[in-house]
């Protein structure tokens, strides 16, 4: 399959980064977080047969992870607390990084590169979104899914 960047590009006007692999890293990165989190509404759902799912999808991604983190407090079942905090962890760290780039803004960088740029907060957050930044990101989605595959197959073993 190619791709023809040069279409997509064409049908905007705005100024994109002139590095393809960006955009691709940048929609890897929430292509990833969108699979996670959707992931562990998954194993809500197992976790508590009640809960529906589509309402689930509908949370925030914070809601999400509050709501997973009351679901595994609540499991009587077989013992999920290592994998949970696990999960339940890296999930927080990436649910706040993901914040950090969609809410961030395009800016001309001083080396004339169009890039993401986080604005400064109250928690003094101030950078470029970077490849390093948005690898190291993607790199960590591994960590949440792992967790969670673990939980699935303590909770529904194949058989």
């Amino acid at each position: 399959m190619s791709l023809d960047t040069e279409a997509i590009r064409r049908n905007t006007s705005l100024a994109l980064p002139a590095d393809d692999a960006y955009l691709f890293r940048l929609g890897v990165a929430l292509y990833g977080f969108a699979s996670v989190n959707s992931f562990m509404t998954e194993i809500i759902t197992h976790l508590d047969p009640q809960a529906d799912r589509s309402q689930l999808h509908g949370l925030m991604s914070g809601r999400v992870l509050d709501t997973f983190r009351a679901t595994v407090k609540a499991w009587n079942g077989a013992d999920i607390n290592d994998p949970a905090k696990r999960a339940a962890t890296a999930f927080e760290r990436l649910n706040t990084e993901r914040s950090d780039f969609v809410h961030a803004y395009p800016i001309t960088n001083p080396v004339g590169e169009q890039i993401l740029h986080r604005r400064v907060d109250d928690k003094k957050k101030y950078f470029e979104v970077t490849d390093d930044f948005l690898d190291d990101f993607t790199g960590r989605l591994r960590s949440v899914s792992e967790a969670l595959h673990e939980i699935r197959d303590i909770v529904r073993p194949r058989v």
